[in-house]
């Protein structure tokens, strides 16, 4: 396999916005600048596309490449302010009315992705929350060669309790079934920290925990993860 159809393969798979230095460490092409040639020809002849973004493994803002089929709605990754004009008082009100809070499902997995990527995990495939794709939220490799199969909640936006508890259920019901699918596989979810509704849910099932096996990632309004 060339270094381009490797670097096509890992954005095909992906399926999230990627910088030069992440590629390099997945595909394990050296040296870094290999990438940056590659990814520039691929964007030129239209395979690809490559512009200032935020990185969905190290979470830095940087130039990403994607595939475009594949993250046709990961705005909340590409939609980088123009930093050249000031935004009218009317475009700030509308930006603080559509930008998703630290909470909302598509960041809590955007951060784990980081995170599990730097463990030295490799990351197999993402869902595109924004739309509500199906699929398995996260499918990720570990480093002992081992996939992990992660169910993603975020909390809802009107702070109800019914309704977290209902997303919850969900989570807990998607891990069920993947353990039905692959009795192999390794199982999580990945939840927003700080809401004791989660929490208090968390605890009440930990003989289920114990039984599957099952681990929870808790992702914090800055962005850091604690493995429990």
């Amino acid at each position: 396999m060339t270094h381009r159809e490797r670097i096509l393969k890992t954005l095909s798979e992906t399926a999230v916005p990627v910088c030069d230095d992440c590629l390099a460490r997945i595909t394990g092409i050296n040296p870094r600048q290999t990438v940056y040639q590659n990814c520039t020809y691929l964007a030129n002849s239209g395979k690809i596309r490559r512009r200032q973004g935020e990185c969905a493994f190290c979470a830095r803002i940087k130039i990403v490449s994607w595939i475009e089929k594949g993250v046709e709605n990961y705005a909340n990754y590409l939609d980088i302010a123009d930093i050249t004009r000031t935004k009218t008082s009317s475009e700030k009100e509308k930006d603080s009315k559509t930008t998703p809070s630290w909470y909302w499902e598509g960041n809590i997995q955007s951060k784990l992705v980081a995170y599990l990527a730097g463990q030295g995990y490799f990351i197999r495939s993402v869902t595109d929350t924004a739309s509500r794709s199906q699929g398995k939220d996260i499918v990720a490799v570990t480093p002992e060669d081992r996939e992990l199969w992660v169910s993603v909640k975020g909390f809802p936006e009107n702070n109800s309790y019914t309704q977290a508890r209902h997303y919850f259920a969900q989570a807990v019901f998607d891990v069920i079934l993947y353990r039905s699918e692959n009795p192999a596989v390794e199982l999580a979810l990945a939840l927003p920290h700080g809401f004791p509704t989660y929490e208090r849910l968390a605890s009440r099932i930990s003989w289920l925990r114990r039984a599957l096996p099952l681990r929870i990632y808790w992702v914090d309004n800055l962005g850091n993860v604690k493995e429990e």
